[in-house]
């Protein structure tokens, strides 16, 4: 005796495709909303933000002796990144969710990630830097914030000024397992990373891990305030649609114009590990 089985009945079993979708993933935001923000709009293709240099005080002698620093600037460029699909009419009206909103927020990440890559790429003009082809260690760790002490002077208000410190996925298991980091009962908490994994404040700094750091033989983690670094917007992200009757489809472009740029050298320190 036969019986029906999902071969012989294959021409009457439907497959069903689930609405729901799910998105690609996207390295964590680690330097954007972290810095200096300026929009600018109207005529005018770079952005200059002054910086007035230091002004020496002395001891009075009978003569005054006049200053006269050559100021200089802060000088960001913005460009026009942007990515995009186009979407046929046959797969649109066939598709069992809208290929237009889906879309959409697809290109919205990956604009959301270029503009934290090109930030973390601003690493190259640090004038200061500490570790190299090794691990996270604490004594790196608090050399590099010793060094932004030192060299923000002022600028720099430990425990009032928020500072960041952006490190590479890779070395999370390496923080992780520094006990004065990981400790609940050195930091004065209930549950402490090593019961949530989740690190936040050490040691004045907020640590976060993003794959957006950028590796050049070594991964180039950052520690710095928001006033290294500035972003310049002539346009915020944008959509556009049009419809192409030449070719039957939909042109989704999302698009932004930024430039970024190093504010203070003084500000961020680069911190090098390892990055695998």
């Amino acid at each position: 005796m036969a019986n029906v089985t999902t071969t012989t009945a294959a021409a009457i079993l439907p497959e069903i495709w689930e609405a729901e979708v799910e998105f690609a993933a996207h390295n964590h935001r680690g330097f954007s909303g972290r810095i200096m923000e300026f929009q600018f709009s109207g005529p005018g293709d770079v952005l200059h933000i002054p910086k007035i240099g230091a002004i020496s005080a002395a001891a009075f002698s009978g003569t005054v002796s006049y200053t006269a620093n050559t100021e200089t600037s802060v000088d960001i460029t913005p460009d026009v990144s942007y990515a995009a699909v186009q979407i046929d009419r046959k797969a649109d009206v066939r598709s069992v969710t809208s290929l237009g909103n889906v879309y959409q927020v697809e290109l919205g990440q990956s604009l959301a990630q270029y503009e934290d890559e090109q930030i973390a790429g601003l690493y190259a003009g640090l004038s200061n830097s500490v570790g190299g082809s090794s691990d996270f260690s604490e004594a790196n760790y608090l050399l590099a914030i010793r060094n932004l002490i030192q060299f923000g002077k002022n600028k720099i208000m430990m425990g009032m000024t928020p500072i960041w410190g952006v490190f590479h996925p890779v070395q999370w298991d390496h923080v992780l397992v520094v006990s004065n980091i990981n400790s609940a009962l050195v930091r004065g908490e209930m549950n402490g990373p090593a019961k949530t994994g989740s690190i936040d404040l050490a040691y004045g700094v907020n640590i976060s891990f993003s794959s957006s750091v950028q590796v050049s033989t070594t991964a180039r983690n950052m520690i710095y305030t928001s006033r290294a670094f500035a972003i310049a917007r002539k346009q915020t992200p944008t959509i556009d649609v049009e419809f192409d009757a030449d070719t039957l489809s939909t042109k989704i472009v999302a698009s932004q114009d930024f430039g970024v740029a190093e504010m203070n050298d003084q500000l961020g320190v680069e911190y090098q590990t390892n990055a695998t």
